[in-house]
C-alpha cells in the first residue's frame, strides 16, 4: 500500500541571507514545507536540540568544522538526511569527514538539479523511517499486549487450574462480551490476582 506523500520539513543553516533567498526558490513545493527554518551556525545547535527536521542542509558558508560538527549533531537528533555544501577548496577533506558520521557532501556551486534530486531522495528517505518507526511502534505494541495476556493466562492457569487453551478462551470472551481489548481483560486479571 502506498503511503501518501508528506511534507517534508528543512532547517537551512547559512551566513548568507542571500542564500536562503535563493535556496527557497529551489525546493521542490511538493515535497517540502512552505516556510523554510533558517538559522546561523551559532543559533543550530540550539534549534537542533529544539525540533526535529527531516532535511538539513549546512551551506558553505559555515566554516568547515562547525558545518562537520552541525551536521554529526543534526544526524545523532534524529535528522534523516544532511546535505554539506563545501567549497572546492574544502570538499575532499569535509566529505570525508561527513561520510564518517553518515552524510552528504556537494561540491559548491552546486547545479539546482543535482540539488532538487539529493534534497528529493532524503525527503523519500525520511518518510521511509517515518513509516518504519511507525511500524515498530505498531510491532511493539502488539508484543506488549501479547506479554500481558500470556502473564494473564499464566495467572488463571494457576489461581484456577485452567488449561492455557481454557484461560485463553476466558480472555478472548471477556473481551468480547464487554467490547473491550484482550490488553483490557489481562490488566484486570494481573491486577486482581497479582502473584
Amino acid at each position: 500500500m502506498v503511503q501518501p506523500r508528506r511534507y517534508a520539513s528543512l532547517l537551512l543553516v547559512t551566513n548568507s541571507d542571500d542564500t536562503a533567498a535563493q535556496f527557497a526558490g529551489l525546493l521542490p513545493a511538493d515535497r517540502f514545507a512552505s516556510e523554510l527554518s533558517v538559522c546561523s551556525p551559532y543559533e543550530a545547535g540550539y534549534v537542533l536540540n529544539k525540533s526535529a527536521f527531516d532535511v538539513v542542509v549546512i551551506d558553505e558558508s559555515v566554516p568547515s568544522a562547525d558545518g562537520v560538527k552541525l551536521g554529526a549533531d543534526a544526524v545523532n537528533n534524529g535528522a534523516a538526511g544532511v546535505l554539506l555544501l563545501a567549497g572546492p577548496e574544502r570538499f575532499e577533506t569535509t566529505s570525508s569527514y561527513a561520510e564518517a558520521y553518515g552524510f552528504m557532501t556537494l561540491k559548491s556551486p552546486v547545479d539546482p538539479s543535482l540539488l532538487r534530486q539529493s534534497l528529493n531522495m532524503m525527503a523519500n528517505v525520511s518518510d521511509r523511517l517515518h513509516q518504519l518507526e511507525s511500524k515498530a511502534e505498531s510491532l511493539e505494541a502488539k508484543m506488549d499486549e501479547m506479554r500481558l495476556v500470556n502473564r494473564a493466562k499464566l495467572i488463571l492457569i494457576q489461581q484456577f487450574k485452567m488449561t492455557e487453551k481454557d484461560a485463553h478462551r476466558f480472555i478472548e470472551k471477556n473481551a468480547m462480551d464487554r467490547c473491550v481489548k484482550r490488553r483490557v481483560i489481562a490488566e484486570n486479571i494481573i491486577r486482581t490476582y497479582q502473584i
